[in-house]
């Protein structure tokens, strides 16, 4: 009489032969543990930035009009920028409270230079107020900016470093979380270097923009899809803002679970 064979879902090893997506499985087995939630929500979490980007993209091929929408000033990628990095400069503040008053003193500071960065973006989005109280530009200022408005980026040469500093942005939570925190030789320091290193599930977020950085910084656009390329970097940013604020959240529940623990611990 012959048995069938069942064969062992993904993720299964039989003996000496692994079965195919089991890196996969593991992955999101670790992540959502990591973060304390669900497998179906981390991948939500894993899916937000290819959503914003085919949405830009698809906005793109459908009518200029519609990518206009999506990408021009005070549209709705540059909104959603600010609402981003809003909430995480929120969640920092908080951050940087929590770790003060349980004397992590030194993350705490490093903490502030990241809020202090948070504070920057969001005025260099809003023009400083510009475009919210609408005043004019200075005429010094006007002369030298490319649209005309009171900010740093869009300033000839100083554009070009904020090009390069987005590209080493992105490169640190790219290959930082995967080489630090997935290393055995950083284990002594993971826990203090984990306040400071995104998680290796959000690294899709700054992949996105190291990659498009690379190709923006060193090549070209084309002249005939020129408009599309040079003002696609407002979805990578939007990208990223996201994952920026997602990295506060991880922190600041990372340290609740902490406490929670600690509490409990306290009343045994």
């Amino acid at each position: 009489m012959s048995h069938a064979t069942v064969p062992a879902p993904p993720g299964i090893e039989i003996g000496q032969r692994q079965y195919p997506f089991a890196w996969m499985n593991a992955f999101l087995r670790d992540g959502a543990q990591e973060w304390k939630i669900s497998q179906q929500t981390l991948l939500l979490i894993l899916s937000v930035p290819f959503i914003v980007l085919f949405a830009g993209a698809a906005s793109a091929l459908i009518s200029k009009g519609l990518y206009k929408w999506f990408i021009g000033e005070d549209k709705f990628a540059e909104t959603m920028q600010v609402v981003f990095y809003t909430t995480a400069f929120v969640l920092n503040f908080i951050l940087v409270r929590r770790l003060w008053q349980t004397d992590q003193r030194v993350i705490a500071s490093l903490y502030l230079i990241t809020l202090a960065g948070l504070f920057f973006l969001i005025g260099e989005e809003l023009s400083w107020g510009q475009r919210v109280f609408g005043w004019g530009t200075p005429e010094s200022l006007k002369a030298v900016n490319k649209q005309g408005e009171t900010n740093l980026h869009n300033i000839e040469g100083i554009g070009a470093a904020f090009k390069w500093i987005q590209l080493l942005v992105g490169a640190y939570g790219t290959f930082l979380p995967l080489l630090v925190l997935r290393n055995g030789i950083f284990e002594r320091y993971k826990k203090t270097i984990s306040y400071l290193v995104p998680p290796y599930t959000l690294v899709p977020y700054f992949l996105m923009l190291f990659l498009w950085r690379v190709y923006r910084n060193l090549f070209d656009a084309p002249k005939r899809y020129y408009f599309v390329i040079s003002e696609f970097n407002e979805v990578l940013e939007l990208i990223l803002s996201v994952g920026v604020a997602l990295f506060m959240i991880f922190q600041l529940r990372r340290m609740s679970k902490k406490a929670d623990f600690k509490l409990a611990a306290d009343h045994e």
